[in-house]
């Protein structure tokens, strides 16, 4: 959950390009965006808009893997994100796509400390050269959520003023709290002092600690539900199978819970019951800019989500996490950076914000800036770090 930047808020919305036109776009601009894993589908598209010819250029933390040659890329540090898209180069090619040309905002610019700054930055770009801006989802149905007003309202609360200590009560639905959470540290120090009710499907040693309360509810593929992909399409799933044990579909058991609490508008008894008071709300982003972030000592972190650690099944999956691309807890440095640091590859480091601290190995990579040290987030071993706070790096 996106909690670090308020001004802009992280309201997800349909692509301004669809999917099926971008594999026909002359110029397509990735930013904070590792295309390959977050969308491999729109990887693909992208590829094959690459072999049509088009120009694809990225201004990434981390200097990716695509499977098409770039016409050009900025590899900066994640502060540096917004800055870098004043680029004359990428403009004027924008320019030359007469409208048929895409800026990509990523997980890394969605999830980044300051993200209104690169939306502003981006909304520029786009409006100064005539291309289309498109904002990848954080969340399998972050667009569906949004469209029926699953969004702060009224006296409705923001994720970090629900974790600012305040709340003697809070439901979780779905969330492994030290994972889920943009700021997993902060999210476990919040509930602690809480009285939690879970709803889960994985009753884990971390969520017994924590809940006072656990209510077992089915997955995805055992369930009926409705999913809205990037294009804002619908898409519904049948259940694909028997819940195990006491495990209900979640709106039978929020259904119960809302009646035991003589709760308004839950007067429904199936699916289509509730789909029927749905009203679809339209969804648009604030344009709010925050203030820039004072400049501290240490290094800047970079963080993204493996591509098979994203959510609670994908955790759990043995195979999976046997992949080659489920590289591990790491802290992975440049290796001019390791050099003046004292590390070598493979080296245990300690890595630390002032409030947590992780005992991580070293991997050295001209892929990753100076000034800055990839760590992924979704292992237990990176749980205790800070996603927006500078790092202390040095020898175990």
């Amino acid at each position: 959950l996106q909690q670090l930047d308020f001004a802009d808020a992280a309201v997800a919305e349909p692509f301004q390009m669809p999917v099926a036109e971008i594999e026909k776009a002359a110029v397509v601009v990735l930013v904070g965006c590792n295309i390959r894993h977050e969308v491999p589908l729109l990887h693909q598209r992208l590829h094959k808009a690459s072999k049509r010819g088009a120009k694809i250029f990225a201004i990434n933390p981390v200097d990716f893997e695509f499977s098409f040659d770039l016409a050009g890329k900025q590899i900066v540090a994640p502060s540096k994100l917004a800055s870098a898209l004043v680029d004359e180069g990428i403009a004027s090619a924008l320019k030359a796509a007469n409208g048929n040309a895409v800026i990509v905002l990523g997980e890394l610019a969605e999830n980044h400390a300051q993200a209104s700054q690169i939306h502003a930055a981006a909304r520029d770009l786009a409006q100064a050269t005539g291309a289309r801006l498109n904002r990848i989802p954080q969340g399998a149905n972050a667009l569906g959520l949004a469209r029926h007003g699953v969004l702060p309202q009224g006296q409705g609360r923001h994720t970090d003023a629900m974790l600012d200590g305040s709340l003697k009560a809070v439901v979780l639905y779905g969330i492994e709290p030290q994972f889920d959470f943009a700021d997993g540290a902060a999210a476990l120090k919040a509930l602690a002092g809480a009285k939690v009710v879970a709803f889960t499907a994985y009753a884990s040693d971390e969520l017994k600690k924590l809940a006072d309360v656990i209510l077992p509810i089915g997955l995805l593929p055992e369930i009926e539900a409705t999913l809205t992909n990037v294009d804002g399409v619908d898409q519904s799933t049948s259940a694909g199978g028997k819940l195990p044990g006491e495990a209900r579909a979640g709106w039978r058991v929020l259904r119960a819970l809302a009646d035991k609490l003589g709760l308004a508008d839950f007067a429904f008894t199936d699916l289509t019951g509730l789909r029927a008071g749905l009203r679809a709300e339209s969804v648009v982003s604030g344009t709010g800019v925050a203030s820039a972030m004072a400049s501290t000592p240490g290094l800047e972190r970079i963080v993204s989500t493996p591509i098979y650690r994203a959510d609670a099944v994908l955790r759990r999956a043995t195979a999976l996490n046997s992949h080659p691309l489920t590289l591990g807890a790491r802290a992975v440095l440049h290796p001019e950076e390791a050099l003046a640091l004292g590390l070598s590859e493979g080296a245990m480091a300690k890595v630390g914000d002032g409030v947590g601290s992780a005992a991580l190995p070293v991997a050295i990579s001209s892929r990753v800036p100076r000034g800055a040290v990839w760590i992924e987030s979704g292992y237990e071993a990176t749980a205790p770090l800070s996603p927006g706070a500078r790092l202390t790096v040095a020898r175990a």
